[in-house]
C-alpha cells in the first residue's frame, strides 16, 4: 500500500486515498511519478518538482516499511 502526499495551491499537504501497488515504493515512486524540471527559486537553490495524474506530490507513506 502506498499513500501519497500533495502539495494543494494553497500551500496545504492533502493526503491521498492509499492504493495497492505490487513492488516496492520507492521503485513504484521512481516509475510513476513524473519529475518535472527543476526550478531555481533562489539563488543556490534548486528546487525539484515530482507530479502524478496531474498533481504535484511531496512524498509518499508506504506501510510495508517500519516507521522511522
Amino acid at each position: 500500500m502506498i499513500t501519497l502526499l500533495y502539495l494543494t495551491s494553497l500551500g496545504d499537504v492533502e493526503i491521498a486515498t492509499p492504493f495497492e501497488i505490487n513492488q516496492p515504493c520507492d521503485s513504484w515512486f521512481h516509475y510513476n511519478v513524473k519529475v518535472l524540471k527543476q526550478k531555481k527559486r533562489k539563488l543556490f537553490s534548486n528546487h525539484v518538482y515530482h507530479e502524478y495524474k496531474g498533481k504535484q506530490v511531496i512524498g509518499y507513506i508506504c506501510n510495508d516499511e517500519p516507521p522511522q
